[in-house]
């Protein structure tokens, strides 16, 4: 074989591995390929034995976390996130008198950025350098366990988005009419809701009190769990607020999908966030109002409330904000949401603070039994809500900033939005096991 043939056939064969792999990365296979690329990059620390704590925390305990911290992450070879950062946070307390979850989030999430002087690590930060980093933070916690510990979970934000948008990929290959059907029969609960107190006198007089009333709870819970699923922004519309799918026309741009956010009413509206000095007390007002404005609308579902909440927030800042007054995650919920939610609706922690087991022991001793005999945390803890998650969006020039808060039945175990995704992509992935339409062992054995 001459030379030249020679050297053509060799460059015939690099166009062609290249196609073959350009085709590998756009097929599914590529897909989740790249998904397990980005997870494998993520960090996880377990922290067990050592209490989750505000800020009050000792010296020692707070060496020791530190410590931890960065001997998981020279174990793993890993160093200190230089860009944006996707973080969740599950704690668990085992204290007969545990702080609140957010108080033991800001101090852990102080205690992941500025490494103190006698912890071995080569840099000054740990984790992160600031929180300013964090763009989107999920915070669970759960009192009363009989040993306490810490998850960590950290990845690239840019990664958090292109798993993302493979999740609205996967949901709209694997989602079937019948999850629509399956919407359409809870928001019935609403309806049958309102039948029940709009024709109380009648109800009552058919059932008869204590039917009615155990009828009108179970409807309730009915109803909420049907109203505030709804008030919460799924793969999609998150994917949508972001921009995402990239490529792929939805008619709407980012900023309509944040207009119609911004307009829904089973959300809460609290508008900008404040950066001007003295602008504070102003926004903390309006959070106090539009709570009244919501419980006005809603009260007939929601109060008394009878399942558990979690916090979902949406935030968008305003364009103008200075990058030293962007607020950071953690803090608007700690500071701004939680202090005026909690107690105007009532929420509470736990789910398990959710069911009279005074009842539930006249009606099922057996059951009640496998409760335990304090089936409920510390008394001190019952305030608050289940977990919450804040996703900031960017800045968009000539438009307003705002903060959208849902309080989202927690019932189902579903998790946060990050959970979501990783659950969607694997049932997507455990769909793709038809090897004749997708040729996912082809792929994953062909030599480049």
């Amino acid at each position: 074989m001459t030379a030249p043939r020679y050297a053509l056939l060799q460059k015939t064969e690099v166009h062609a591995t290249l196609s073959d792999f350009k085709a590998f990365m756009v097929s599914d296979a590529g897909k989740f390929a790249q998904y397990q690329a980005r997870r494998n990059k993520r960090v996880h620390i377990y922290i067990d034995g050592l209490e989750p704590q505000s800020k009050k925390m000792l010296a020692p305990d707070r060496t020791a976390f530190q410590e931890e911290v960065a001997a998981q992450l020279k174990a793993v070879k890993r160093s200190t996130f230089r860009g944006d950062v996707a973080l969740k946070l599950d704690l668990v307390t085992a204290s007969k008198a545990p702080p609140h979850a957010h108080t033991i989030a800001k101090n852990l999430l102080d205690l992941l950025g500025n490494r103190m002087t006698n912890v071995d690590w080569p840099r000054k930060s740990l984790l992160y350098a600031d929180d300013c980093q964090i763009q989107a933070l999920s915070v669970m916690c759960r009192h009363g366990e009989d040993r306490p510990s810490m998850r960590i979970e950290a990845r690239s934000f840019p990664a958090m988005l292109d798993d993302l948008e493979l999740a609205t990929d996967a949901m709209r290959a694997t989602e079937t009419m019948q999850s629509y059907y399956e919407r359409d029969r809870e928001d019935e609960w609403v309806d049958t809701l309102r039948e029940l107190v709009r024709d109380e006198e009648k109800q009552r007089r058919a059932l008869g009190d204590d039917m009615y009333e155990a009828y009108k709870k179970m409807v309730r819970w009915s109803a909420q769990r049907a109203l505030l699923g709804r008030s919460s922004v799924d793969i999609s519309v998150l994917s949508w607020l972001y921009g995402l799918p990239r490529g792929i026309p939805t008619g709407f741009d980012k900023s309509m999908w944040a207009d119609l956010l911004g307009k829904s009413k089973l959300r809460l509206q609290v508008g900008e966030l404040p950066i001007a000095t003295g602008a504070s007390s102003v926004f903390k007002q309006k959070v106090t109002d539009e709570i009244a404005a919501f419980k006005q609308r809603w009260d007939w579902i929601i109060d008394p409330l009878v399942v558990a909440v979690a916090l979902e927030v949406v935030v968008r800042p305003n364009a103008k904000t200075p990058p030293g007054v962007l607020h950071d995650l953690d803090n608007i919920v700690r500071n701004y949401l939680i202090p005026g939610i909690v107690p105007a609706f009532g929420t509470v922690s736990d789910q398990r603070w959710t069911i009279d087991f005074a009842e539930l022991r006249a009606r099922d001793p057996k059951l009640a039994d496998a409760w335990g005999s304090n089936p409920t945390p510390p008394a001190g803890t019952r305030n608050g809500v289940t977990r919450y998650e804040v996703w900031r969006l960017p800045a968009v020039e000539d438009e307003p900033g705002f903060v959208s808060v849902a309080l989202v039945a927690d019932t189902d175990a579903t998790g946060d939005i990050m959970q979501q995704v990783d659950e969607c992509i694997e049932q997507w992935r455990d769909a793709l096991d038809d090897d004749d339409r997708h040729p996912w062992r082809r792929w994953r054995h062909r030599r480049w």
